[in-house]
This record gives structure tokens, sequence and C-alpha cells, in this order.
């Protein structure tokens, strides 16, 4: 898991080691946010972000870490998508 590599652990439940996260900002002052795009074997999965005032980068870093681990949870717990071209009537 390579959401956050700093210590302490963020928490959140652990995601397994081939998703990452890239983490961007964008806006200023007030319109501030902080984005998170949540990769697996470094495809493009999702974007998450956050807003709202953080002291810091890593306090957003680890704020979107919690969110990522959550939102990968709920993404593993999903049925497979069955492709709708392999199905016959």
């Amino acid at each position: 898991m390579k959401l956050y590599t700093s210590q302490p652990d963020p928490g959140g439940p652990r995601a397994p080691a081939d998703w990452t996260m890239d983490v961007g900002a964008d806006g200023t002052g007030d319109s501030l946010y902080y984005f998170a795009d949540v990769k697996r074997r470094g495809i493009h999965i999702c974007r998450l972000a956050v807003a709202g005032r953080f002291s810091s980068e890593d306090e957003a870093r680890r704020a979107l870490a919690v969110k990522a681990r959550h939102w990968i949870a709920d993404y593993q717990e999903r049925p497979p998508l069955v492709d709708s071209a392999t199905l016959r009537p």
C-alpha cells in the first residue's frame, strides 16, 4: 500500500500494495482543494478530493489517504462488472 508512507499511519483499512495515489492541489485561498488520483497497477481508477483548511499539504495528504483507503475497500467489495459483449440470449 503506497497511499501514505509517512508515520504515523493515517488510519482506515489497509490497501493492497498495487494501489497508489498522486496528490495535487488547485485553487487559491478559500477555494483551495486537494485531490488524489488513485491508481491500481499504474492505471487511473478514480479521483478523490478534499476541501477545507489544512495546515499543510501533508495534513491534506493524510486526509486523502484515509478517504482513498475507504474508497478502495468499498471498490473491492463490489461485484465484478460483466462485459455485455459476452452475454448471449
